[in-house]
């Protein structure tokens, strides 16, 4: 009796213990996983083509002052966030773009929001061969800059426009990676509402704001503002890395002040209490890199209403969007 109890107390420490285990294993792998991404963002913020950098940092306060407006409504727009990106990489993005043959029928208009104050409007429009470009501020990450043109062009916005950070995902040496020509080439068409351009890896369901790399609780208080009612469980999906196009009709479905206060708060100073929300103890929120901007990142299927929780099957059946009511 006693060495079956012995053998059962030994079986319960091992039980444990492997538990443990296991919790600090996926712990561990979560924390590399996250340093990875920031790791990865950093250096890709700060990626210049050398052979460029003296004439990007002309000292010239007319040059770098230089704004284009936008005054027209145009079938397709293609925008785009820059800070630092390499110049080269950029460029030969926005030409793999112009030459999708569905897109090339829509003669899109590239649009660059310049985030960095140091470098030279008019020669990064030069360069990146851009039809318009604008100086903002380094604030709200991608997020701000796509809320930014949303409220200032809200009644003339595009038919459809593609959102991207400059240094995009999808870019190979032959130009766009299979799945994303596939996506713009083959699945666009003038009834989508939304579609996101990110490998299919990268979008998977938040259940309210949880999921297994970390939680987000902003979502569920933003859901309810959208939706308003709460939060329902199932799952919602979310496409990573703020990469996606979308219509001018499913931007005006909802209201101008929904985009307004999104932006109020992705560009909040540095005393607002939004910047005391915690990701991980290796993450600062700051004006410049807001951990409110990580959930808005998270929340563009649900601004733009494509957050069934089929998205990522969807996307593997090459059915990678959601369309408009005709």
């Amino acid at each position: 009796m006693k060495i079956k109890f012995q053998s059962t107390r030994l079986y319960l420490w091992h039980t444990f213990n492997m538990k443990k285990i296991i919790f600090v294993v996926s712990f561990l792998i979560i924390i590399s996983i996250e340093s990875i991404v920031n790791i990865t963002e950093w250096s890709n913020a700060f990626k210049s083509s050398t052979k460029y950098s003296e004439l990007l940092h002309s000292k010239s306060t007319e040059f770098n002052s230089y704004n284009d407006s936008i005054v027209l409504q145009t079938q397709f727009d293609i925008v785009l966030s820059y800070y630092s990106e390499d110049i080269d990489f950029v460029a030969q993005y926005i030409r793999s773009l112009r030459h999708v043959l569905t897109l090339k029928k829509l003669n899109p208009r590239i649009i660059v929001y310049n985030k960095n104050s140091k470098v030279n409007n008019s020669v990064l429009k030069l360069l990146l061969k851009a039809d318009i470009i604008q100086l903002l501020p380094n604030l709200g990450r991608e997020g701000g800059t796509y809320l930014y043109h949303i409220i200032n062009n809200y009644d003339i916005i595009a038919n459809h426009t593609i959102f991207s950070q400059a240094g995009v995902e999808g870019i190979t040496n032959r130009g766009l990676a299979d799945w994303y020509l596939d996506r713009l080439d083959k699945q666009f068409n003038s009834s989508v509402g939304y579609m996101p351009l990110i490998n299919n890896n990268m979008i998977t369901n938040y259940d309210c704001g949880s999921h297994r790399t970390g939680h987000f609780p902003r979502m569920v208080q933003v859901w309810s503002m959208l939706e308003q009612s709460l939060c329902p469980p199932g799952g919602q999906a979310v496409a990573f890395r703020g990469q996606f196009l979308v219509s001018g009709k499913r931007i005006r479905d909802r209201p101008l002040k929904v985009y307004k206060y999104l932006y109020e708060l992705i560009t909040v100073n540095s005393s607002h209490w939004l910047h005391r929300d915690i990701r991980s103890i290796f993450y600062k929120s700051t004006p410049d890199n807001p951990i409110f901007g990580h959930t808005v990142e998270r929340i563009w299927t649900i601004l733009f209403k494509c957050f069934k929780n089929d998205l990522y099957d969807r996307c593997k059946r090459r059915e990678c969007a959601c369309f408009d009511e005709s």
